[in-house]
């Protein structure tokens, strides 16, 4: 299973991450699904070139395409020359919140109009959010009116540098995500299962991607999950859904004015651009989204986990935080 990718399954047993009215209405077609990234073709061995650590030395970053070293400089142009970035995340590692954060800082320094897309957080919780874009609340006082733990279970000290950062560049923050009754019940009963009222809330979905599904499967077996394939059906729906809340959301911004809109997501929303970033893109008419993987490796892995990476297109940039995690702390 890839390295990257493999939390998901960990967060769609326990039903607490990020499914549709109509088939006719959410049907999407492959004509209107933009296909941005390809793997490299078979037999073509990607280039992996020695790690450069460097602007503080904490992290190396990789083209994701070519395998060539970047420069924090290099980073930070191609940042800024695209309207929407998902940055990814293993959610545990303080090292990845670290590499979001200078995402963030990055794009404020362009100025005003700057959204924060929040998987964290489901549509309820933006009242509570906007405390915080109005200043109401601090980053302490947000956290606890929020109900962090109950809200998203990690530790809010690995999130807290991120809202602190937005914040001082003048960020707005958006909660990205499905309610989690509207996912149970995606995952449970099905589209013609919902309620009138749960099915007007779904965004337009693309149930129909052979790559993202077959992407999908394949986490479930490497994990060994003995479930019935309408299990997989229906743990897959959710998946779905959660892509796409999150991509219509993230679009609703831009286009409610947002100069800019940077997505916070685990990785495997990220992967290979067939979570969010592809849904995106279908909603802007193929306007291309940048995406930025943080990786989880070792010294001695490193190579290897590079190479799955740039062979499964996992990402436009790849960030491999120091191996020595303390530096971080």
């Amino acid at each position: 299973m890839n390295r990257v990718v493999a939390v998901v399954t960990l967060a769609l047993l326990a039903g607490t991450g990020c499914a549709t009215t109509s088939t006719e209405i959410h049907r999407v077609t492959s004509e209107q699904r933009p296909i941005t990234r390809r793997p490299p073709p078979p037999g073509v061995a990607p280039t992996v070139e020695p790690l450069r650590f460097v602007d503080d030395g904490r992290f190396a970053f990789v083209d994701g395409v070519t395998g060539k070293a970047l420069a924090f400089a290099d980073v930070v142009a191609r940042v800024k020359a695209h309207r929407v970035i998902v940055v990814g995340e293993q959610h545990d590692q303080l090292q990845h919140h670290e590499a979001q954060r200078r995402v963030i800082a990055a794009c404020g320094e362009a100025g005003p109009g700057l959204v924060v897309g929040l998987e964290m957080l489901s549509w309820e919780k933006q009242a509570t959010l906007d405390g915080l874009n109005r200043g109401e609340l601090d980053v302490a006082a947000f956290a606890a009116a929020v109900d962090w733990k109950k809200a998203w279970g990690f530790d809010f000290a690995l999130y807290a540098p991120l809202f602190s950062t937005g914040r001082e560049v003048g960020a707005r923050f958006v909660a990205l995500n499905a309610p989690k009754e509207l996912v149970r019940a995606l995952r449970k009963d099905g589209i013609e299962g919902l309620s009138a009222d749960d099915a007007a809330l779904l965004p337009e979905l693309d149930l129909g991607d052979p790559l993202h599904r077959r992407w999908f499967e394949g986490i479930f077996r490497s994990a060994g999950h003995p479930l019935k394939d309408e299990e997989v059906d229906g743990f897959y729906r959710a998946q779905v859904l959660w892509d796409e809340a999150m991509a219509d959301r993230a679009v609703a911004a831009l286009r409610g004015g947002a100069r800019q809109v940077v997505v916070i997501a685990g990785a495997g929303h990220v992967a290979a651009g067939r979570g969010i970033p592809q849904r995106v893109e279908r909603r802007l008419d193929g306007e291309r989204v940048l995406t930025i993987v943080p990786m989880t490796v070792d010294a001695g892995s490193v190579d290897e986990a590079l190479r799955d990476a740039l062979e499964n297109a996992e990402a436009d940039i790849l960030v491999i935080p120091r191996f020595e995690a303390e530096i971080f702390l």
